[in-house]
């Protein structure tokens, strides 16, 4: 009688054991599967750049083919030299404020992860 008790007792812990630590590895694949589940359709991927020359665009977005676009408005939390990015923009019809950059309006940005 005992010796069953031990046994059941041993196969309780143990399946406990498992299940928990399953459930654990389940909840770390969610996160990483959140995060790649990222759709990048429509948006552009590019890298915050500052400059601190003088004439120049303190803040623009460079774009993996080298042109620079002029953010016409940014959130601080992107103000960060070379973070990468997804965004959506429209183009501007305005003046440029530097000469190597295209005003564009952003109108969504992500961290690139």
């Amino acid at each position: 009688m005992k010796t069953r008790l031990y046994i059941t007792g041993m196969s309780l812990v143990a399946i406990m054991a498992f299940s928990c630590r399953g459930q654990e590895a389940v909840a770390t694949e969610d996160t990483k599967t959140a995060l790649m589940d990222f759709d990048t359709t429509g948006y552009t991927s590019g890298t915050i750049v500052q400059s601190k020359a003088e004439g120049d665009c303190e803040w623009t977005i460079k774009l993996e083919d080298g042109r620079h676009f002029d953010p016409m408005t940014i959130d601080k939390d992107f103000m960060k030299d070379g973070a990468s990015v997804w965004f959506k923009y429209t183009p501007q019809r305005r003046m440029n404020r530097c000469d190597k950059a295209s005003p564009v309006g952003i109108t969504e940005m992500k961290m690139n992860m």
